[in-house]
């Protein structure tokens, strides 16, 4: 059977009949998205790996009980979404800030891969939590802002502000590097 023109609930609501091409077919498409929204929210491979595990395995156990009231996309979302906010929930507070020196007088060094994504990674964990997650998901994910909205339980116009905010303090904390946005970083023009 063909899954490919399928929309991500018809395969959802096939595998809930026990179609489980359909559920191959939702994970093939989605996995990859899923697991780098996930990595970017704990920023710990090991736990990110068992959040995304645990993730699939509750889609699983509710295909049974899924409806169509929303998107496939923005139901699995909120389910990683509060994966995430359980496992915050469960750690006490750690102070640790991290120290990356800047290399904005090492040109040669500014096209370096690695230190370029260190300099992002750095400049993502100061965002506070609700914006990066904003961030994350409007970079990763086809989601347009109603349904981050949807996943992260905030207002749309939360969202869009949060985002504006996420956008601005990322701008600002490369330029300490030396690095200047790209259009896509301070594109306003998403999706709502």
């Amino acid at each position: 059977m063909n899954h490919s023109n399928k929309t991500d609930e018809s395969l959802m609501q096939a595998y809930a009949q026990g179609d489980v091409a359909s559920f191959e077919a939702l994970y093939q498409k989605h996995k990859d998205a899923l697991y780098r929204y996930v990595v970017r929210q704990v920023s710990n491979m090991d736990l990110a790996h068992d959040l995304y595990q645990e993730c699939w395995s509750r889609i699983i156990k509710s295909a049974d009980s899924y409806t169509h009231d929303a998107k496939w996309t923005t139901w699995a979302y909120r389910i990683a979404h509060n994966l995430i906010v359980d496992h915050y929930r469960s750690l006490k507070p750690i102070d640790s800030e991290l120290e990356i020196e800047s290399n904005s007088y090492a040109p040669d060094r500014v096209y370096d891969q690695e230190q370029l994504s260190e300099q992002l990674n750095h400049c993502m964990s100061k965002l506070p939590a609700v914006q990066c997650e904003v961030f994350v998901l409007s970079q990763e994910t086809d989601l347009t802002l109603k349904m981050i909205a949807h996943v992260v339980d905030a207002s749309h116009e939360a969202v869009k502000t949060r985002l504006r905010y996420a956008r601005s303090g990322l701008q600002t904390c490369l330029a300490k590097f030396g690095l200047y946005a790209s259009k896509s970083l301070s594109d306003s023009g998403m999706q709502t």
